[in-house]
């Protein structure tokens, strides 16, 4: 297989570029925008949903939790049926049936329902997000792809930003029900849009699907992940709760059935994950950028929500505003990114953005300890321009050194990396904030070490920017 993206798609077996193209990007744009607003519009909402259904703050973190460890496990299978069923047929299912659990979520009579609401909407965005990314590509032509890229992620990244401020709002000034049924409009036009502009449905050749692959990836990840969310917490004698017995055998059972699964997918012929793959140090360093980022920032919503709120005494709609530095620049600079990608390839965007994002996380962090909105809306601006330097770019440099036959398989493996990166990222700053709280740290001191400890984390991915091999294609040549 080729590492450098195809340079003609009559000859690599790609539809040429879809007249329809822009309806297909806002068809895509639409949906990966759901999947990301409902990543964070439950932060600022998940006290009163907790009122209502008298939920404990575990309770009310799984709310949240249970949608990202269900991403986080079926992602990757949710690319991989895409390649069988075809991109545009995926995609249909997904958006579909993320409406219908979005109905089930904010219809729910009690917390078990809303849970299980919130699990089917995470198998939903696993079907779509793959489907979606790899739909952008394919329609687009090479030279244009980074631009398309940018409007795709750049949009869908200002609604993770701006989750927490419609999540205040709305709760503030509706009803916490409206949080989902949002999305069923949003659900609805991306629909109309696909069937308007019917995309290629491309379909892999080989559409046998790995079951032992998928049981070990589905049981091992989520028992790992839900020891450390579970266990991050410090018991009334001030000791983690992951220190006991029973979440320590969670941990190492679901440690070594997702090590299983690693070299299951080495060995066998027709795995589910192609970790081959990451052999290209050119996908390689694109696929650890994403992941490295997500780990470090994944928390960042959730625990700047509690602070607004708990430390600086914000009510919902001014705590939701609070996290608006962190869009800005992403609204802006998101696009502009994706042309510069065109132009000049991934590796000095990252090298560039990579710095940015993870000073910003450092500053964000120190202003929290110090208990200084200033300082951590200047961290907050910081980490959101150097995202747009590293997300799309990243994306798009990936999905287009591959055939359209992986293509929904490779974007499965990069989407998997970002949401176990992100789980994991979770789990690593309650820990973080857990252990400095047993120590007798304050509130804002505790939410401050956990951040500061993901910009340590987010330097690795400097390392890794350095370390990136040079464009062996001239992006701007490829169309």
């Amino acid at each position: 297989m080729s590492n450098a993206p195809p340079t003609n798609p009559h000859t690599t077996g790609e539809a040429p570029q879809n007249p329809a193209r822009w309806l297909v990007l806002f068809a895509m744009t639409g949906s990966l925008s759901m999947i990301f607003v409902d990543m964070t519009v439950t932060a600022i909402a998940g006290p009163n949903i907790g009122t209502a259904f008298g939920l404990t703050p575990t309770g009310i973190a799984w709310i949240a939790n249970s949608y990202m460890v269900a991403l986080a496990a079926l992602m990757a299978i949710g690319g991989r049926l895409g390649d069988i069923f075809g991109k545009r047929t995926t995609f249909l299912a997904g958006v579909s049936m993320f409406a219908a659990a979005s109905v089930v979520c904010g219809a729910a009579p009690d917390a078990t329902t809303l849970i299980i609401g919130r699990v089917l909407q995470g198998v939903a965005a696993c079907l779509m997000q793959p489907a979606s990314a790899s739909l952008v590509i394919e329609n687009f032509a090479p030279g244009d792809r980074g631009k398309a890229m940018g409007i795709y992620i750049g949009i869908s990244m200002s609604f993770f930003a701006i989750g927490p401020v419609l999540g205040g709002l709305i709760t503030k000034y509706a009803d916490w029900r409206w949080v989902f049924y949002i999305n069923i409009p949003i659900a609805l036009a991306a629909i109309g849009l696909v069937l308007k502009s019917w995309p290629v449905n491309h379909r892999s050749a080989d559409r046998r699907i790995d079951a032992l692959s998928a049981l070990l990836l589905v049981v091992g990840l989520p028992l790992a992940i839900y020891a450390l969310q579970e266990g991050a917490k410090a018991d009334g004698s001030g000791h983690l709760i992951l220190a006991q017995p029973a979440y320590l055998a969670m941990l190492a059972a679901g440690t070594v059935l997702s090590a299983l699964f690693v070299l299951r997918q080495l060995r066998t012929d027709r795995p589910l994950v192609r970790l081959r793959l990451f052999a290209d140090p050119r996908l390689r360093a694109n696929v650890l950028l994403i992941g490295i980022m997500q780990f470090a920032m994944a928390s960042l919503v959730v625990q700047g929500s509690i602070y607004a709120q708990d430390v600086l005494k914000y009510d919902t709609a001014k705590a939701g505003m609070s996290l608006m530095p962190m869009l800005v620049p992403v609204i802006f600079v998101a696009r502009s990114a994706g042309k510069m990608y065109d132009k000049h390839g991934v590796k000095k965007l990252a090298r560039f953005g990579t710095v940015v994002a993870s000073s910003g996380l450092a500053l964000w962090g120190v202003g929290s300890i110090v208990i200084s909105y200033p300082v951590i809306a200047a961290g907050m601006a910081m980490l959101g321009l150097g995202l747009a330097f590293i997300m799309s770019p990243a994306n798009t440099d990936t999905l287009s050194g591959v055939s359209g036959e992986t293509r929904g398989q490779v974007s499965g493996l990069v989407q998997t990396v970002r949401q176990v990166g992100g789980a994991l990222g979770v789990a690593f700053a309650a820990a973080v904030s857990g252990m400095a709280s047993a120590f007798g740290a304050d509130l804002a001191t505790s939410i401050g070490a956990a951040i500061l400890a993901g910009a340590c984390v987010a330097a690795l991915s400097v390392v890794v920017a350095l370390r990136m091999p040079g464009p062996r294609h001239s992006p701007a040549a490829a169309g």
